[in-house]
């Protein structure tokens, strides 16, 4: 056994600083933040929480961020495999609620354990593998599956590694593990929840939503990014957005939008969707002056796009949701890819009151004009938003928790 094994295994147990066998300096505490590209959401809030550990400028934290599903050819079919998931849950809604029926039926504490140690058994020991090389002191995640292999290792491997998950989905469902060490949620209807599927009342943490420091730092007004991006002052502007794959019936409501007389900026933020993209872009030049259509493929500030519009059409993706609502911009959901969007949908829309839900054609053009023509009705949902805003960052709070882990 090497010194430091020896240091990490029989010093850690009596709670005793770890320490460097030649100096005898204490050791940095090492915060694993990991993630899986199963939609951008999952991906974008991990890095929000590193980022917000960064800005700790703790001299005693060694954080490490990292997809590991990148790290071998195994996992990354498996990753493939979600991201093939997400994709058609975006296009075809039956293939989603199959899925979420099948959970229901069969119980995912029951049937995950038995996917994982069949199916996904070669990707699941060299998950561990890899976590055992890295050796962390706490592991962060913000998905199921990457959640699922965080506590084999602490019950397989190393039984001193603290497990912490954050549920960006802003409901708790049957996939989330309820042996992590601590489940943090973004709100009281999360928070009970979790308590409904088994989670421990002492498990569970609530803090505000989690988001990107960059988006909180924005004071810009919209007509500062219309300037930015060469859109008109004066055209009511609107936003169309279904994540990052660009599906979900963006092509509908872009559609729908293209019936409104009067005159009107569209931003279309296609995604990875390539053909979307150029299918928008060739119809540009062909439409009547009224209609100015911005198609935008994969954007990585696109917070400033939703800024300098109006409202926002999007699907139900919690992460879309919260981004218009701290740009202070009302939105309306068209689509919702699974039980767990409508949750989110529920919770922005009834709950908080920043948008509306839309899920036919007609409603959203109804919406537009009626916005077009008296601007006020967006104020009680932008005042909503404000309410949102001033609660801070989630992020932050997590990361002071971990520091004091």
């Amino acid at each position: 056994m090497r010194m430091w094994d020896f240091f990490r295994t029989f010093a850690a147990p009596l709670g005793t600083l770890r320490c460097n066998a030649v100096f005898m300096q204490p050791l940095k505490k090492r915060i694993l933040v990991t993630y899986i590209e199963a939609g951008f959401g999952h991906i974008s809030t991990a890095n929000s929480i590193a980022d917000a550990i960064e800005e700790l400028n703790d001299p005693n934290i060694e954080l490490i961020r990292k997809d590991l599903f990148k790290e071998d050819p195994s996992l990354c079919k498996l990753e493939r495999q979600f991201v093939r998931d997400v994709k058609r849950a975006n296009t075809f809604p039956w293939y989603n609620r199959i899925q979420m029926a099948a959970t229901h039926i069969f119980g995912i504490h029951n049937s995950l354990p038995f996917v994982v140690e069949t199916v996904y058994r070669r990707a699941r020991k060299k998950y561990l593998q890899l976590l055992e090389q890295i050796k962390p002191d706490i592991i962060v995640d913000t998905h199921y599956l990457t959640s699922f292999f965080a506590t084999q290792y602490r019950d397989k491997i190393d039984p001193h590694v603290k497990v912490v998950t954050y549920d960006p989905d802003n409901s708790v469902h049957n996939w989330w593990n309820i042996r992590v060490d601590k489940f943090i949620v973004n709100c009281r209807m999360a928070f009970e929840d979790a308590l409904r599927h088994d989670f421990l009342r002492k498990q569970l943490l609530v803090v505000p939503f989690v988001t990107r420091k960059e988006i909180m730092d924005v004071t810009e007004d919209k007509s500062f990014f219309r300037a930015k991006y060469g859109l008109s002052q004066d055209r009511f502007t609107v936003m169309v957005a279904a994540g990052g794959y660009g599906k979900s019936g963006m092509n509908r409501v872009v559609n729908a939008l293209l019936t409104v007389k009067r005159p009107i900026t569209i931003i279309a933020i296609c995604g990875t969707n390539k053909l979307l993209y150029m299918r928008l872009k060739s119809l540009k030049d062909t439409l009547p002056s009224n209609i100015d259509l911005r198609p935008y493929e994969f954007v990585e500030k696109v917070y400033e796009l939703n800024r300098a519009s109006d409202i926002l059409l999007t699907k139900g993706g919690p992460n879309a949701m919260l981004d218009s609502t701290l740009m202070g911009v009302p939105f309306g959901v068209f689509y919702c890819a699974s039980e767990i969007e409508y949750l989110s949908n529920t919770l922005f829309t009834s709950v908080l009151y920043c948008g509306r839900f839309l899920p036919h054609s007609k409603q959203i053009v109804r919406w537009v004009n009626n916005c077009m023509d008296d601007p006020t009705i967006l104020t009680p949902f932008i005042e909503a938003t404000h309410k949102v805003r001033e609660a801070g960052n989630g992020a932050v709070q997590i990361a002071q928790f971990l520091q004091e882990l």
